[in-house]
């Protein structure tokens, strides 16, 4: 059982001043403390045409304390490390900028700017260090056979988001052998395929059948579900609105379902709020129906974590209603889970943007959720952007793999950027441990690839177009990290192609063995929108054992 530590939220005020904003569905800027003790003096600096020519001195405390007071009333104190000397200008300008636009009165700018300038520009380093990966020179003992499968619509290609493989019954809705196959999620142009046959153990990609479901605007998530409890397996969508970041209203949950006829259907659950990452349906509230969480990711001035109480159905619809769970924007994805094992389901959310927090909510019933901190970053350029929750070391207990890649705010190549395991032992926070570096990490996921037992770790990469530190150094997109003991031995299986958004696995041959799909989120190419990598080995392997309430 845990011993939770209360996590108590900011006031949903906060929001508007940040250093970070995520794009994509997310992207992010930051800020770091520092370690000797100096005095600034500020004096020569011309902090403006009218600004006096007295001397200012404050001690490194003194100012710390005031940065502090004034970024800390949103997120963690900004690191120095976080961004190169020359960058600094841009990420405190933006950060002043935000606070004079939120006219917020309870807080007070560090003064004169200039101060602020020169303590982070002397404690930055000249470039952000980025290392090539070290890939072991051991070959991993499965090889794996990459094909593609090209979705064109009127010639062009798919901005494939999210990627869901059909394998089993969801909340007692059996996926029949019209459901099965891949969910591709198309967030351009709004698009929603399912992708047949790929079970097929010829691996004839020819015989893989694409039939249109649904479109939309801008489909960022798609989650298999029985909303209406009719025994017959639906969907409910994340609609982002648009598909570049904006503070607007057009974001919306879709329930996607066919009638008794076989054709799809649509409904809109939620409308007129900013744009939506994610959603996860479960009967929460414990009344027989089925609930949905809603993480409502906005941008600056919109975005919050949503319950949707299910109502009563009106002559085939559905009403909900709606409750804000957490002000606060920058929610990207919703797991649902019994952490606590008292039967009532309890979710897990990335809180991004300004924040960079892993948080649970324990169900306390009636549709009340209290927060508890799994892990905070602790700074706000950290660039947090997915989860799994598994049992990742197997003890009994579910621990939480977690991402951060994002580099769509600032165009910058990290350090810092890697795939982390939040272990739960017993208690919240839970203990982190990084178990490799990966510029543009996007999605991280478990399965036991080589059937020794244990569980490796997929993963995949996604960088803008644009970098602004671009390097020499080979960079991964796709990474398999072999589990040895206590640590892993990374496999790099793709370099130079980050364009991975997402990523699925599963034995989609049926040969007992584990592959993996990713699918392209720019769409350039013509012959290329959704790989399947197929597992050679011969042994029998596994997906980590999840629950499926």
């Amino acid at each position: 059982m845990f011993q939770p530590t209360q996590f108590v939220p900011p006031s949903g005020a906060s929001k508007v001043l940040s250093f970070t904003f995520m794009s994509l569905v997310i992207a992010f800027t930051g800020c770091d403390t520092k370690s000797d003790k100096a005095r600034l003096t500020q004096g020569s600096h011309q902090v403006s045409s009218n600004a006096s020519a007295k001397q200012t001195s404050l001690s490194e405390d003194e100012l710390e304390g005031q940065i502090e007071s004034f970024c800390g009333a949103c997120h963690g104190m900004p690191r120095p490390s976080s961004f190169a000397k020359r960058q600094w200008k841009r990420e405190i300008d933006q950060g002043y900028k935000l606070f004079f636009k939120s006219k917020r009165t309870d807080l007070r700018p560090p003064s004169p700017k200039q101060l602020v300038y020169d303590y982070y520009v002397e404690r930055a380093p000249e470039e952000l260090l980025i290392e090539s990966s070290t890939t072991s020179d051991i070959p991993f003992s499965v090889g794996f056979d990459r094909q593609d499968i090209p979705v064109l619509v009127e010639g062009v290609s798919l901005s494939v988001s999210n990627l869901r493989w059909l394998t089993k019954s969801y909340d007692d809705a059996p996926v029949s052998a019209n459901d099965g196959g891949m969910l591709v999620c198309d967030m351009k142009r709004g698009y929603v395929f399912r992708a047949n046959g790929l079970r097929r153990s010829s691996r004839d990609l020819n015989t893989v059948e694409l039939g249109l479901m649904a479109r939309y605007r801008n489909v960022s998530f798609i989650d298999p579900t029985d909303l209406d409890q009719d025994g017959r397996l639906d969907y409910v969508i994340a609609e982002l609105g648009d598909y570049l970041p904006d503070d607007h209203h057009r974001g919306k949950v879709i329930w996607l379902h066919e009638d008794t006829d076989g054709n799809w259907q649509s409904q809109t659950l939620l409308y007129k709020v900013g744009r939506v990452a994610s959603v996860e349906t479960a009967d929460f509230d414990g009344d027989g129906a089925m609930d949905i969480v809603v993480a409502e990711f906005g941008w600056r001035e919109t975005g919050s974590l949503i319950f949707l109480h299910h109502q009563v159905s009106d002559q085939g619809n559905l009403k909900f209603q709606r409750e804000v769970i957490d002000e606060r924007s920058g929610a990207i994805q919703v797991q649902k889970c019994d952490f606590n094992g008292d039967g009532k389901l309890d979710f897990v959310t990335v809180l991004s943007q300004e924040h960079e927090l892993v948080v649970a909510y324990l169900n306390e019933g009636r549709g009340q959720f209290k927060p508890h901190l799994i892990w905070s970053a602790g700074y706000p350029s950290h660039g947090t952007n997915g989860i799994e929750l598994v049992d990742f070391d197997e003890d009994g207990d579910l621990d939480v793999l977690c991402t951060n890649g994002d580099a769509f705010d600032d165009y910058l190549l990290k350090p810092y950027f890697s795939i982390q395991w939040l272990e739960n032992q017993g208690s919240f926070p839970f203990v982190h441990h990084q178990i490799a570096k990966m510029q543009g990490v996007h999605r991280a996921l478990p399965g036991d690839f080589d059937g020794d037992g244990d569980l490796d770790v997929v993963a995949v990469s996604l960088l803008p177009r644009r970098i602004d530190n671009k390097v020499d150094v080979p960079l991964d997109s796709v990474i398999l990290l072999e589990r040895d003991g206590e640590t892993f031995k990374r496999h790099s299986l793709e370099s130079g192609h980050m364009n991975h958004a997402t990523l699925e696995v599963g034995d989609f041959d049926e040969d007992g063995d584990l592959d993996f799909a990713t699918g392209e989120f720019w769409p350039d190419s013509t012959e290329r929108t959704l790989s399947i990598w197929w597992n050679e080995s011969e042994a029998s392997i596994s997906l980590p054992a999840k629950e499926n309430p």
